[in-house]
């Protein structure tokens, strides 16, 4: 069993000595903490935070525990951080491509390589769902589907987005919820419009404000975005 040894001051009574402790407390005094974080993110501590990026790695103490900020997402991981292999990078835009980014968002979603790198930064901030619902609704539309494949299609984007249960829940008001709940069962290709608006507008509002920053957009162009 691996132990963690300190030595006693050499003025000790027993000089000799060594003061063990074992790995398996160590291990449960870390659990203990990373439990702590935990429900503290769950009472909305990381709501006050003025910077919830998360894209940094935790700093440690000498023991290997993490030093939670209180802003820092408390349960990133390295995996977290970076784009899973399906994943590709979208290549280094033109300086003309990034000005017209910078103009409005409408800018970025309608160029693929805008597109792609606005999802990239999206995933490092964790808030992708909006532009994942988004796009999804969006190739709803161009595919124009019917009858039972639209009700296919319609289910598995309620199922991801908008259900109870959503894994990837986005944040609409209770009536346009319900609106679209409502329409589940007999859809029709504009039944997220309403949605589709309202996530654009807060993307508008937070994390594109952060994207057409000069710092990321210099990233960007230096192929490090």
């Amino acid at each position: 069993m691996v132990v963690l040894v300190s030595q006693l001051p050499s003025n000790s009574t027993t000089s000799h000595s060594t003061r063990i402790v074992q790995a398996d407390q160590f291990d449960f005094m870390k659990k203990k903490f990373l439990g702590t974080i935990r429900r503290g993110a769950s009472r909305g501590i990381l709501d006050d935070c003025p910077d919830k990026k998360g894209t940094s790695e935790p700093e440690v103490d000498e023991m290997g525990v993490p030093i939670w900020d209180g802003c820092t997402k408390p349960n990133a991981t390295k995996s977290d951080k970076k784009p899973g292999k399906k994943d590709s990078h979208p290549g280094t835009p033109s300086m003309e491509q990034c000005r017209r980014w910078q103009e409005r968002l409408e800018n970025v979603l309608d160029d693929p390589k805008g597109e792609q790198h606005f999802l990239l930064f999206l995933k490092r901030e964790y808030c992708s769902e909006n532009f994942e619902f988004w796009k999804d609704v969006k190739q709803l539309k161009r595919k124009k589907p019917q009858g039972e494949r639209l009700k296919k299609d319609v289910k598995e984007i309620y199922n991801n987005y908008i259900g109870e249960s959503a894994s990837k829940q986005i944040n609409v008001n209770g009536k346009l919820k319900v609106a679209i709940t409502e329409a589940v069962n007999d859809p029709y290709l504009e039944m997220f419009d309403d949605a589709q608006k309202h996530v654009v507008q807060l993307m508008r509002d937070g994390p594109y404000t952060r994207f057409i920053q000069e710092k990321n957009i210099l990233d960007i162009l230096r192929g490090n975005g």
